[in-house]
Parts: structure tokens; C-alpha cells; sequence
């Protein structure tokens, strides 16, 4: 496989218009390639492609996507399991493959589809993973699929009628799940049902809980201390810690979609362990900690501390609105630092480029360090983040337009 790199945004495009790209290459790469780590690469936008591309080192050197990799179709999601590598597609039918290790080599297995597009998603146990459906207008009920990965199959796919405002035409748009125990949480946050992807009623947390694993429908939860969780596509928006906790930010940001941006501070909320409302005792009001910055990623690392991908904006700028959804900005806006949740100090990390965003980033934690991928116009790479000790060094770079995972098996 050889794709020549292109660094332009079509993402503004992709999501108004709904248009499906295509697959511009094929699926005839090797059967099997030997690695520890695995990069999800943007190879190149002319012709779209993706790569699942192996790599001898995240710490170091260079990754290329070029004669190294598994092709994918554009606009591909790929997913950290137990023991497994799973990519989604983002098309009309939509579908999802498995890799894992065989004898050492990773190796393409098998393939299920789903019949709506999935916005959030948990990856349970090694033999298990939760997806939610949505339709991208109307007042649609959501499907909660339960998957065997062992198998690469639907066991069953649960229709799911919450939160939506029929008076009002707002739909209920998940944004991420999480698996606790005997219940699951699905975030979500309320836009036009119209598909403009308006955000006219955002001011208020909210969090739909189900049971596990019979998927009923129990209750939904609302903190009007801080808006809407999460953003579109992310996948991050509710983060457990090692003490079973789950963390949910709240953006309020235009540049990450919300139109018009909520009057509430980005924040962030906390729904302890054996718990199903949100903890009255714990928030994080992050603007005014922070002097202004307002959080459009969260990842839980380690010891009650999370890095964060934070931004200034100018609210009344037509040009921010989606601006973190172009990884080679030629305006990147996204700062990094870490937040310690137990103490609720924020530091920021100077030596880290900005970073244009894009829609669920490339992450992966090991111990107290997270490997972030960064990108814009001009640079694509990895840096490592040692939260212990507020660190943050360049790891490996890209050979292509910007890394969308960072995984390991």
C-alpha cells in the first residue's frame, strides 16, 4: 500500500452534510503483522485512508503508515479492547472488525454489522462490549447493542426510547457508556432534532441509567451545576477511576459544537462507586480554577489525576464553532495539562504544541503515563505524560496526517 499524504479538514463538510465517503483502498494487506503497539493512522485525506499500522516503539522514532499496515476504509474508529483491536466503520452499514494476537502476530478476525451509526460505547470485559445506536435526526428511539466479541456477534440489540423533547424537537444524542457493576450509564447530551446539531437546551448534566445486563431503562439523572457531558463522538465523557468512580466533564464550549454555548462553566461531575445519582459533594467548576479554560477532553490516568485538553475561545467568533474537530488546524487551539481531581489543582504543560483536536483522540495509559497523540497543520506525533510527575516529554512521530488511536495487545 502506498497513499500519498494530504493534510486538509473535511470534517466541518462531513458531518453537515452526511455524505459517506467511499472506501479508497482496499483490504488486501498481510495476514499477519507482529507488534506490540498499533497506531490508528489518517495516512492520507486524497484518497481518504486509514491504517492500522504496527510499531516498535510509541517512546521513539518514526511511525509510517506506508507498506505497514492493515487498510482500513476512511473515517474509521479504532477501539482499545481486553485483548483485542477493534475497528469501526462510519458508513451506511456500518461494521465492525476484530484483530488480536495469534502466536504473537496480530491478525485480522472476524466482522458484525450494525443498522444505526454508534456514538457511544464500553468495552466490558474481554468477551464483551455495549454499543449505543442513534439516528442523526428525529426523535428515533437509540438501540443498545450487547456484543460477544469472543464471536464477533450482536447477542442481542435493545431499543431504547429516553430523554428526548418532543416539544422542543431535541433528541437525546448518546456520547459515551460505562459498565459499573449492575448498572450501565450512557451520557448524553440534548441538540436539534432537526440535524443541525444545535444545542439550544444545554445547561443541565445529564445521565440515563440502565440495568446490566438486562438493559432496562431505570432512571435519568441531572445536575444543573454544570451542562451538558461530553461532545460529539468522543467516547471519553465518562471516566472510571481505580476506586470504581466515574468522572463527566462538561465542555460548554463552541468550539467543541455547542451552538449557542451553554451559560454554565465547564466542570466537572462525579458519580461515586455503589452509586446511581450524581456526588452533591464533589464539582469542579474548571473555568474559574483554571482562569478560563474550559476542558473539551478528559482522561482518567492515574491516582486521582487526569490530563486534560483544554482551550480559550472567543464565543462570539462564527470561525471556533467545531474548530476541535480539525487535527491539522492551521490554527490549532487545544492546550494540555493535568487536573488532580482529589485536590482540584490544574497545571498546565508548556512544552506540548497545540493541537488542532479531533473527534475521540488517540490515548493510552500505562501505569501513571498517558501517550496522547498531537497534531495541526505542520506536526503529528505522540507525546508521553507522566501525571506523578507533571511531565510531559515527545514520544514517536507520524508519518501522516495525525494518529486517531494509540493501542497495545
Amino acid at each position: 500500500m502506498s497513499c500519498t499524504v494530504y493534510k486538509i479538514n473535511l470534517f466541518t463538510y462531513f458531518i453537515f452534510t452526511g455524505v459517506v465517503l467511499l472506501f479508497a483502498c482496499s483490504d488486501d494487506d498481510p495476514a499477519v503483522i507482529s507488534a506490540e503497539y498499533f497506531i490508528g493512522v489518517e495516512a492520507s485525506t486524497n484518497p481518504a485512508t486509514d491504517v492500522l499500522s504496527p510499531a516498535a516503539s510509541i517512546d521513539e522514532g518514526i511511525i509510517s503508515p506506508v507498506n505497514n499496515g492493515f487498510e482500513q476504509p476512511a473515517w474509521m474508529t479504532f477501539i482499545q479492547g481486553e485483548d483485542q483491536i477493534f475497528t469501526g466503520g462510519y458508513t451506511a452499514a456500518p461494521e465492525f472488525t476484530s484483530y488480536e494476537l495469534v502466536n504473537g502476530q496480530l491478525t485480522k478476525g472476524e466482522s458484525f454489522f450494525t443498522d444505526l451509526d454508534i456514538y457511544a460505547l464500553d468495552v466490558v470485559d474481554e468477551g464483551t462490549m455495549v454499543l449505543m445506536g442513534s439516528a442523526r435526526t428525529g426523535l428515533s428511539a437509540k438501540v443498545i447493542y450487547s456484543i460477544n466479541t469472543n464471536a464477533m456477534a450482536i447477542v442481542k440489540a435493545d431499543t431504547i426510547d429516553f430523554g428526548n423533547d418532543v416539544e422542543n424537537n431535541q433528541v437525546a444524542f448518546p456520547v459515551d457508556l460505562a459498565v459499573r457493576g449492575d448498572k450501565l450509564f450512557a451520557a448524553y447530551y440534548m441538540v436539534s432534532a432537526s440535524g443541525d446539531f444545535s444545542t439550544p437546551q444545554s445547561d443541565e448534566a445529564k445521565v440515563a441509567v440502565f440495568s446490566y445486563p438486562e438493559i432496562k431503562f431505570e432512571k435519568i439523572i441531572t445536575d444543573d451545576r454544570a451542562p451538558n457531558i461530553g461532545r460529539y463522538y468522543t467516547f471519553n465523557a465518562l471516566e472510571e477511576a481505580e476506586n470504581g468512580d466515574i468522572y463527566a466533564y462538561s465542555p460548554s464550549s463552541l468550539a467543541c459544537g455547542y451552538a449557542p454555548v451553554p451559560s454554565k462553566n465547564s466542570a466537572v461531575l462525579r458519580i461515586k462507586n455503589g452509586e446511581s445519582e450524581f456526588d452533591p459533594s464533589f464539582y469542579i467548576d474548571f473555568e474559574t480554577i483554571s482562569g478560563g479554560y474550559k476542558i473539551n477532553d478528559l482522561y482518567y490516568v492515574a491516582n486521582g489525576k487526569a490530563v486534560v485538553r483544554v482551550l480559550k475561545e472567543d464565543e462570539t467568533n462564527p470561525a471556533y464553532l467545531w474548530a476541535t474537530y480539525a487535527p491539522t488546524s492551521d490554527i490549532p487551539l487545544l492546550e494540555t495539562g493535568i487536573l488532580d481531581l482529589n485536590s482540584g489543582a490544574f497545571s498546565l504543560l508548556s512544552n506540548v504544541p497545540k493541537g488542532g483536536g479531533g473527534w475521540n483522540s488517540a490515548t493510552l495509559v500505562e501505569g501513571s503515563r498517558l501517550y496522547l497523540g498531537v497534531s495541526n497543520s505542520s506536526y503529528a506525533g505522540i507525546y508521553v505524560i507522566d501525571v506523578d510527575n507533571e511531565t510531559a516529554i515527545e514520544g514517536a512521530q507520524i508519518d501522516g496526517n495525525y494518529a486517531k488511536a494509540i493501542l497495545s495487545l
